[in-house]
């Protein structure tokens, strides 16, 4: 294992102290950062036409590496002042479209709105007489005179830094509260939007789901690993989840995204192609890929894990090579190019710390000589436990803990999630045969209760969970020791 055989590392590593620095010590003007990349650029370019040596080869490392700093750290700068700038200038009215369902808090009910390219939350007290629902729908326009207005970029109360920083991340520039008889609702008249008719989408299957049986508890794991529908999973159940470490299954994400790759390439026979024609599989599956995020909702975390598999799937089109450590660090670069707050999504680095753990040891795994059943069982395990230990110091560090038996659940839920998913795909299939869909129907229910089960009695164990939270310099060398021993075993 060389730095020589991964350039690109060496160019993201500051391309992502650049983006850190700038978050963390405060943004420099543009017009600075814009002079200052002049410059260096100005210094690459010298050493491009003086001849090549050690000495200048060594300095025009450094100064591409500089460049990269003030890059990460311009794009962070830019996307920082565009929140800030969507700010509405008037505070004490607000006009604005709901984009997501309202969600249901302890007092109040949360309203995503969009007010020019501001994103705001409102929250509204309901009357007394809505039993429980407001009766509003995704494009409805919302009129209010709030009470409070509070920006996210400003907190002087540190009890709410971390929440207001999290929005703030997520493109919320400012939250916003209205009392009762303060707001009211303009029904939208319009022809329904896209994002309206995508959540229209997701409710029509969620109604096809029901209507043949899958609901309760069991329906409500199935729904929510299959279309994305999560708010009917009550809080006993993301509680066992999360403290058995399995709370990732319950959100389309990564882990999805990665097993309906694999389906696809089972469906569309991609290890019997000719090499030269996988790119049109690739192709297909990117489709696809897109098509059931669609179908879904666009959730971000959906969304993200999407993106992230489409360049590395064009990586490995262009390239003709498996994952590799390049084409992650290209994914994580163009990903962030695209918006550099996804270096604050818990879910974004997760993910690439998953997949880049086992982009380090794949090569290793595949190197054993054993029968392919054998095999196959062995890199399942490895992998389970590669990524649980690469994630553990971040989920710690996050979330105060650590699932102590978070391989044993992943290792027993595994083959249940991929029967799951495979089934839910025959049960569509087969919606219009009402005896192979009712058995079909009955295996799922029977799969996701047999998940909850397992997920219910490992996280009742006494010794489930770790509590411990490493600060951030103890996580880094986590990470660094983690590294030291990537790299002795890659030798």
């Amino acid at each position: 294992m060389s730095w020589q055989n991964y350039p690109l590392i060496r160019l993201i590593i500051p391309f992502t102290l650049g983006m850190i620095g700038a978050n963390l010590f405060g943004h420099m003007n543009l017009v600075v950062l814009f002079i200052l990349c002049c410059a260096v650029l100005a210094f690459l370019f010298f050493f491009l036409k003086t001849p090549q040596d050690n000495y200048r080869n060594n300095a025009f490392g450094i100064v591409a590496m500089v460049l990269f700093y003030l890059i990460g750290m311009t794009l962070h700068t830019l996307k920082h002042q565009s929140i800030e700038r969507s700010l509405p200038q008037d505070t004490t009215y607000i006009q604005g479209i709901l984009t997501e369902q309202p969600t249901q808090k302890a007092h109040s009910w949360a309203l995503h709105l969009k007010e020019g390219d501001a994103h705001i939350i409102l929250y509204v007290k309901e009357d007394p007489l809505s039993k429980g629902s407001l009766g509003l729908s995704i494009g409805d326009t919302i009129l209010a005179s709030p009470t409070h207005f509070n920006p996210t970029n400003i907190c002087e109360n540190d009890t709410f830094k971390t929440f207001y920083d999290y929005l703030f991340h997520n493109g919320i520039c400012a939250t916003a509260y209205a009392p009762r008889g303060k707001w009211r609702v303009k029904p939208c008249q319009q022809k329904a939007s896209f994002l309206t008719s995508l959540h229209a989408l997701q409710g029509t299957l969620h109604t096809i789901y029901d209507e043949h049986g899958i609901n309760g508890e069991a329906g409500s794991i199935i729904e929510a690993m299959t279309i994305g529908k999560k708010d009917t999973i009550n809080k006993e159940t993301r509680t066992a989840y999360a403290h058995a470490g399995v709370s990732h299954v319950l959100a389309l994400s990564g882990f999805h995204v990665g097993i309906i790759v694999l389906m696809l390439q089972f469906f569309l026979f991609k290890n019997y192609l000719l090499l030269r024609w996988q790119w049109v599989c690739n192709v297909l599956i990117i489709l696809a890929l897109w098509g059931y995020a669609l179908i879904t909702g666009m959730s971000p975390s959906l969304v993200r894990a999407t993106l992230m598999f489409t360049i590395l799937l064009l990586c490995q089109s262009f390239s003709r090579t498996s994952l590799s450590i390049n084409s992650c660090a290209l994914t994580f670069f163009i990903m962030l190019c695209i918006n550099p707050f996804y270096l604050q999504h818990v879910g974004f680095q997760l993910s690439f710390i998953s997949v880049t753990s086992i982009s380090l040891f794949v090569p290793k795994l595949q190197s054993f000589q054993m029968s392919l059943g054998l095999k196959r069982i062995l890199q399942l395990v490895a992998i389970t436990f590669i990524c649980t230990l690469f994630t553990a110091p971040l989920v710690a560090h996050d979330f105060g803990c650590i699932p102590f038996l978070s391989i044993l659940s992943n290792l027993l839920l595994i083959g249940f999630v991929y029967l799951l998913m495979w089934t839910s795909i025959l049960w569509w299939a087969f919606l219009w045969c009402d005896p192979i869909n009712a058995f079909l129907t009955d295996l799922l229910n029977g799969t996701a209760s047999t998940m909850n089960t397992i997920t219910e009695s490992i996280s009742s164990l006494p010794f489930a969970t770790i509590e411990w939270q490493p600060d951030i310099l103890t996580t880094c060398l986590c990470y660094v020791a983690l590294l030291i021993l990537s790299y002795r075993i890659a030798k």
